[in-house]
């Protein structure tokens, strides 16, 4: 027989439960949105570092491709210097080929140089922006975590609140309804309780006698569903 106190010891378990629900998935996300945003920091690392690496290869590309214009332009002015001191036509057209081949050379080289140095400075503009959007997601992540991490202390200081609360209330509550109280929560998860909404037990889904409903609209009684055993506790209209 459900006695005054047990209704309202039942009546304050069911806020107390519900408020604990609410903070053990905060308490639980918390971390776990922690960690994505820390993995997405990661990648966003790794992507800033591969353009680091090809700027890097481009500027060695650069250099080498450099040092090669100086030393075929030097060998240009070489084989131009020769011309003077050749003898003989064979020796002259010959020393011409070279200056030809070697011009075309330089002029490869130069147009390929041309076109990394082209590439580079679109490269490292690319690069800039993604260092200071890297910079910008580092310091809101830095922000939003020290945030998550103040409302993760704050959840488990409720926690232990709530918890206190519900071990000074269960052992009020009568032997029989301790017992079946302590059973649902175990049994469900920590969700003894269940609201009628359009006439439906919504811990079951089952539905719940049009009497019970209106009974429940008066308030001041608990009932136990006739499917699942939860404690019924209120009348959701929709």
């Amino acid at each position: 027989m459900q006695t005054q106190n047990d209704f309202d010891a039942l009546t304050a378990l069911c806020e107390l439960d519900a408020r604990k629900k609410g903070l053990d998935a905060l308490a639980a996300s918390l971390p776990a949105e922690a960690a994505a945003r820390e993995e997405e920091l990661v990648a966003r690392r790794e992507e800033f570092d591969k353009l680091l690496k090809g700027l890097e290869r481009a500027q060695r590309e650069r250099r080498t491709l450099e040092a090669s214009v100086d030393d075929k332009t030097q060998l240009l002015g070489k084989y131009r210097a020769q011309l003077d001191s050749v003898k003989t036509n064979k020796e002259y057209q010959s020393l011409q080929r070279e200056i030809a081949v070697t011009k075309e050379d330089v002029s490869r080289a130069e147009d390929k140089l041309l076109e990394l140095l082209d590439d580079i400075e679109k490269a490292q503009l690319v690069s800039d922006g993604n260092r200071r959007q890297l910079e910008q997601l580092e310091a809101g992540v830095a922000e939003v975590n020290r945030e998550a991490e103040a409302r993760l202390r704050d959840a488990e200081v409720q926690l232990v609140e709530v918890d206190e609360k519900r071990k000074r209330l269960i052992p009020g509550l009568s032997p029989s309804v301790r017992a079946e109280y302590t059973r649902l929560f175990e049994r469900y998860g920590g969700n003894a309780f269940a609201a009628a909404a359009e006439g439906v037990c919504q811990g079951c889904y089952v539905n719940v006698p049009a009497q019970v409903v209106a009974e429940l609209r008066g308030g001041g009684r608990l009932y136990r569903c006739e499917s699942c055993g939860r404690f019924i506790f209120a009348v959701v209209e929709e």
